[in-house]
């Protein structure tokens, strides 16, 4: 699992003009890959991950929310649905429909960022890891 720094994560209250370079959330971590929370209210989260080359962000899924992935640097793989490894580089995205099984890895010789904007589904952001019996789990 990735390091979590919610240090910079913004609310309504707190979000000023809102206008915001996301590279400023950007922060690398060689042991693992950091996620840094931009914003999130009732109805949307927008987070930052960072992998270094190697790491990843592993399958999962979420039963009530989607996605979407927009690569801000570096190149990787998209991991969707029955773990087909797609391709991304930076200026790409990814939508993600919400239930669909779907991570990242950075499979370049460089950093890899990209910016995750998630709808909250009703009962919140769930987290389900896949697991061998096919069920999925919450993390």
């Amino acid at each position: 699992m990735a390091r979590v720094d919610a240090s910079k994560r913004m609310t309504p209250d707190t979000l000023g003009a809102g206008v915001y370079d996301p590279r400023t959330f950007q922060q690398f971590r060689p042991e693992e890959g950091t996620v840094v929370p931009v914003y999130k209210d009732n109805d949307v989260s927008v987070v930052v991950w960072n992998l270094a080359p190697g790491q990843e962000n592993s399958p999962h899924s979420h039963p009530a929310s989607a996605h979407v992935l927009w690569v801000l640097e570096g190149e990787g793989q998209c991991l969707k649905g029955d773990a087909r490894a797609v391709p991304v580089k930076a200026g790409e995205c990814a939508i993600v429909p919400r239930g669909v099984v779907h991570g990242m890895r950075n499979t370049g010789r460089d950093n890899l960022s990209y910016v995750a904007v998630t709808s909250v589904g009703a009962g919140g952001y769930v987290r389900e890891v896949p697991s061998l019996t096919g069920r999925g789990e919450a993390s």
